[in-house]
């Protein structure tokens, strides 16, 4: 599925650190697209490359308990000093996971599996930490016909169909819940941005993206009322009991 030559994990993880602070002006982003999660995050939840946790703020009002995973150290103390409660790993996911809870009752990654070659291998991981009834919920880049420059520059070794996430789910044993577009205006601006070598948040500047952030509500109104191809999918997986 891999469309072009991965970039070297030192130039793509350096894309990928640089490109928190972006992220950081967009928290209506993370509300809208961690809103589709939240009814299957409940007890104890482990967030895999949870970055500087920007995310975790619009579900730790209703889980006992954070585990917040990521191999870099600048974005884990961001992350302590954010949410103090949440437990926080270091952890290599290219390794074994043994430092990683093997009783969730949800995982969440949120672009993360697109950058792992064997993303069947990733999952099989996911579901051997989660309890029995226990949800993989994922957010992944959509459409395979949009993979640019961009996804080389960040590390993706493919974008997605909703048939590729159904094949995925079923070969390591999950069932399928929920799996939808979202974000269709955003797919329209990565098509005029594609062949920019960079993280698609760092072709945005600064006051574009605060922009963005104010204008999230219509973005969300948008995919309500004319659904369709999306620039990423959400996905809600679940280990059978």
């Amino acid at each position: 599925m891999t469309s072009h030559d991965q970039t070297d994990f030192a130039t793509s993880n350096a894309s990928y650190v640089s490109a928190q602070s972006k992220m950081a002006l967009l928290p209506n982003y993370y509300k809208w697209t961690y809103a589709a999660l939240r009814p299957y995050l409940r007890g104890k939840v482990v967030e895999l490359a949870a970055g500087a946790g920007y995310g975790i703020g619009s579900y730790i009002d209703q889980v006992s308990e954070v585990v917040a995973v990521d191999h870099d150290a600048e974005l884990l103390k961001s992350l302590r000093s954010r949410h103090p409660g949440v437990k926080t790993l270091s952890v290599d996911l290219a390794g074994d996971w043994n430092e990683l809870p093997s009783d969730a009752d949800a995982m969440v990654m949120m672009d993360v599996i697109e950058h792992f070659e064997d993303d069947q291998a990733f999952l099989k991981k996911v579901f051997s930490k989660l309890k029995p009834g226990g949800y993989a919920l994922i957010k992944v880049p959509a459409q395979q016909a949009l993979y640019s420059e961009i996804d080389v520059a960040s590390g993706h070794y493919r974008r997605y169909e909703v048939e590729a996430i159904q094949d995925l789910a079923k070969s390591t044993g999950f069932e399928a819940k929920v799996i939808r577009h979202i974000n269709v205006i955003g797919a329209l601006a990565y098509k005029r941005k594609r062949k920019q070598r960079t993280n698609f948040s760092k072709t945005f500047k600064s006051g574009q993206l605060k922009l963005i952030n104010t204008a999230i509500p219509i973005l969300a109104l948008i995919d309500n009322l004319m659904p369709g191809p999306g620039l990423s999918l959400i996905a809600v997986l679940r280990r059978p009991t």
